[in-house]
Order: C-alpha cells, then structure tokens, then sequence
C-alpha cells in the first residue's frame, strides 16, 4: 500500500474513532482550535444507505393511542411492523454523512409515519436525524408542505464505535410543535410534549465508507 494510502486510511480511521472517543466529554470543553485539518483533506463518510431503522412506540404512546382511537400508520416504501414486542415504523437509510471535521452525523431515512381517525391524516414525511458530537440529535420531518421539528434525544441508549454508530431503545421526547400539529390534526396530542414518543433503534454502518475510500479505483 501506498504511504499516501496509508495516511488517508489513518486520517479516516482517526475521524471516525474521534467521534466515538470525544462524545461523552465533547460537551464539557470546547477545543482552542480543531484536531486535524480533516474537511479540508477528506470529504465526508458516507454511510452505507438501505440499513434499516425502527421509530419503536412506547407502551405509554401506544396506550395513549388506543385510547384516542388514533390509528399508527406508515408511508411507503415504510411498514408497520413488529419489532421487539414493540408496533414500530421500518424504514430505511436513504442517505448519511459523517462530517470529517467532527460537527457530528446527519442522515435521511424513507417514507415516513402517520397518523389518522375517522378521515383525518397527519403525515410525517422525509425523516431526517442530526446527531451532534456529543450523540444528542434531534429528528425533523415534513408535515404539511413545511420542515417541523419532531424528537430530541440525550445520548441514552446512542452507541457510537469505530465501525458503526447505533442506537438502541433510544428515547424520543415529542417536541412541542410535533404535538401542536396532532392537535391541529385531532383535536387534542394523544402525548403531551416533552415525554418520549418513539423508542429509535438503528445501525448505520461507517466501515464500508472508509472500505470504499480506500479501495483502488479502475
């Protein structure tokens, strides 16, 4: 292997194993200058595209539900399925990034999830996630024509590593505009905001980005 092909697999490998090592410390310093010039040599990771997600409800949310006579649905190319003992929405990893000068990740997933009673339906569209350094994130989505805020997460249940960053049973506290817009849509928000909603479970894959880097180009 080339020594150029080694610095670049070091540089990858090192951003990425950055990102796992500084997350639980990230928030409690602020560094004088970055690392490595790494946006400046590389351009992002991109994560492997098609690895599935689940938006899990939690038992609390799905007796909320239940109650409201408000019926869980997905949009395709997404399913309802079930997926440890939970009624989850699947989808899948439609595109992602690890940012090389360790501001965090950002993905987009498929389809997305609904809501609907008696003829009313509110669609969720187009998911997308941010996870920062410190593997809080927060989740967006289409509603009505326009980007709305849906979930935030502290890092419970976030796993990032150098060969993946996933999530399992991750808490999604309902922003206060997701339940403002089931209000405008029901009535009243089956869950109050600030309370998980979902419970994420993923893994989005980084080792093929730097596999794909460094494989020898035709």
């Amino acid at each position: 292997m080339r020594t150029s092909t080694l610095r670049t697999a070091a540089l990858v490998v090192g951003s990425v194993a950055v990102l796992a090592a500084m997350a639980p410390t990230a928030a409690a310093q602020e560094p004088a200058g970055p690392l490595l010039p790494l946006s400046s040599v590389l351009p992002p990771l991109e994560l492997k595209a098609g690895e599935p997600y689940y938006f899990c409800l939690t038992d609390a949310t799905e007796k909320a539900l239940a109650q409201a006579h408000i019926t869980f649905d997905a949009v395709a190319p997404n399913t309802v399925v079930t997926y440890k003992s939970h009624t989850c929405m699947r989808g899948t990893l439609k595109n992602g990034r690890i940012n090389t000068d360790l501001t965090g990740l950002a993905g987009e997933g498929t389809g997305g999830f609904a809501f609907q009673r008696d003829g009313r339906r509110a669609e969720f569209t187009a998911p997308r996630v941010a996870l920062h350094l410190d593997m809080t994130g927060t989740w967006t989505a289409e509603h009505q024509g326009r980007r709305v805020d849906m979930f935030s997460c502290t890092r419970e249940g976030a796993k990032p590593s150098l060969t993946k960053v996933s999530a399992e049973n991750l808490p999604m506290t309902l922003t206060p505009a997701r339940a403002q817009a089931l209000s405008a849509a029901f009535g009243t928000s089956p869950a109050p905001a600030g309370r998980p909603f979902f419970e994420g479970n993923a893994r989005f894959d980084v080792l093929n980005s730097v596999v794909g880097l460094l494989s020898p180009k035709p």
